[in-house]
């Protein structure tokens, strides 16, 4: 079976997103194949496997997020810098806009 979801997480609460993204997780190691799009990177390094990031409509990248998620490529893709961080607790690739102060 294949799953597609254009942003399921939309307009929803922090525990329903993940509770989506739980579910998404769980068809996938059931052997399913799921494919979500989504523009919470975050969301997006905690529960996927393999990411692609879109420039104009075409893939500028792809791979595992924690090779993908760079400050150089989003910076460049989005138009706007961003930091990019590994969770504290778990690893995962935090991406935060650079703001000024």
């Amino acid at each position: 079976p294949l799953l597609m979801l254009d942003e399921p997480t939309a307009a929803l609460d922090l525990r329903h997103q993940e509770l989506v993204l739980r579910l998404c997780r769980e068809r996938a190691r059931a052997g399913d194949a799921v494919v979500v799009v989504l523009h919470d990177l975050g969301l997006a390094a905690a529960y996927a496997h393999r990411v692609a990031v879109l420039r104009a409509g075409r893939v500028a990248a792809d791979g595992p997020p924690e090779e993908i998620f760079t400050e150089s490529l989003l910076s460049e893709v989005y138009d706007q810098p961003v930091e990019v961080l590994p969770h504290p607790r778990t690893g995962a690739v935090l991406v935060l806009p650079v703001r000024e102060r």
